[in-house]
C-alpha cells in the first residue's frame, strides 16, 4: 500500500524531530568529557562516513561547479552554528535551546527581505512580531540576567538562517545529496582544525555515542530533504514542532529539568508565527528551503 505523500512527508519529519532531540541528549551526556568543538568534528566525520556508505563511489568526486564560494560559506556557517548550539546545550535547559532554535525560520524571513529583496507582506510582519514575542517569553529578559549561553543559542539560529538563505539562492542549481556531500567534505577538515586546540582522546563509549549522533544527523537531514519534496513546508513545519514537547520530556526524564510554563507559552507563540508565515508563503508560492 502506497502512503499519501503528505502523510509520508509528516512521518519523515517525525523521524527528523526524534533524531534531533536524540542529538541534543547525546551532547548533554558527553559535554563534560568531550569539548563541544570535538563533538562537532566527530558528528560531521561519522555523517560523512555514513553518506559514503550510501553513495555510489562514482559520486565521491569534488566537482562543485561555480558554486564553491557558496559551499564554503555554508560549511563555515554550519560549523559555527553547531559549535554555538552545542555550547548552549551543555548549559541551558533542553527546552530553552529547542525553543530558540525555532527562530531560525523567523530570521530567514527577515534575511530574505533584507538580503534577497523579497517583498514582505503585512501578515508576515505580524508573524515576525509574534515570533519575537515568543522568544521574549522564553528568554524573559526582565527576570533573566544576561547569559552568554543564550547568545550562543541565538547565534546558532542566526547562522542556520544564513545557511537557509544560501541554499535558497542556489536551490535551482544544486542536487540535495551533492550539497550534503560537498558540505561534509569541507566541514570535516575545518572542524578538525577548529577542535585541535581542545583535543582529547574520547572514551570508547563517548566515541560510540558520537558515531550514533553522526549517523542520526545524516538521517535527519536526508529525511527533511525528502519530506520537503512531498508536501508543503507550511504543513510539515507543524510536525517538526514536536521537538519541543520531546525536549521537555527528555529534560524531565534524563536530566531532572523542571517543567517551565513560560517556555511552553513562548514556544506556542513561535509555532503560531511559523504557521502564519508558512500559510502566507504557501498562498504566494514562496519557496522555503531547509538547512542542508
Amino acid at each position: 500500500m502506497r502512503l499519501n505523500p503528505i502523510l509520508a512527508g509528516c512521518m519523515l519529519m517525525l523521524v527528523a524531530a526524534v533524531v534531533g532531540v536524540m542529538d541534543v541528549i547525546a551532547v548533554r551526556l558527553i559535554d563534560d568529557r568531550v569539548h563541544p568543538f570535538e563533538i562537532v568534528f566527530f558528528r560531521n566525520l561519522f555523517s560523512m562516513l555514513a553518506l559514503m556508505a550510501l553513495m555510489p563511489r562514482a559520486e565521491w568526486h569534488l566537482r562543485g561547479g561555480t558554486l564553491w564560494p557558496l559551499h564554503i560559506a555554508r560549511a563555515v556557517l554550519k560549523l559555527f552554528a553547531l559549535g554555538a548550539s552545542f555550547i548552549a546545550i551543555g548549559q541551558l535547559p533542553l527546552a530553552t535551546v529547542t525553543s530558540i532554535g525555532f527562530t531560525t525560520p523567523v530570521f530567514a524571513v527577515i534575511g530574505a527581505v533584507l538580503i534577497l529583496g523579497e517583498r514582505v507582506r503585512w501578515p508576515q510582519m505580524v508573524a515576525l512580531l509574534i515570533g519575537f514575542g515568543g522568544v521574549l517569553v522564553v528568554v524573559r529578559p526582565d527576570v533573566t540576567a544576561p547569559d552568554w549561553n543564550l547568545l550562543y543559542a541565538f547565534a546558532s539560529a542566526l547562522a542556520l538562517a544564513a545557511v537557509m538563505l544560501l541554499l535558497k539562492a542556489s536551490a535551482d542549481r544544486e542536487d540535495g545529496r551533492r550539497v550534503t556531500w560537498l558540505n561534509l567534505i569541507l566541514s570535516v577538515p575545518l572542524a578538525g582544525l577548529m577542535c585541535a586546540p581542545f583535543w582529547s582522546n574520547p572514551a570508547p563509549l563517548d566515541l560510540a555515542i558520537m558515531a550514533i549522533q553522526g549517523v542520526g544527523g545524516l538521517l535527519a537531514q536526508l529525511s527533511v530533504s525528502a519530506a520537503m519534496r512531498m508536501g508543503r513546508a507550511s504543513v510539515l513545519i507543524i510536525v517538526d514542532f514536536i521537538r519541543l514537547p520531546l525536549a521537555i520530556g527528555a529534560g524531565l526524564l534524563f536530566f531532572g529539568e523542571s517543567l517551565d510554563a513560560p517556555i511552553i507559552a513562548g514556544g506556542a507563540l513561535i509555532l503560531v508565527s511559523l504557521l502564519l508565515n508558512g500559510f502566507v508563503a504557501s498562498r504566494h508560492r514562496d519557496v522555503v528551503t531547509p538547512p542542508g
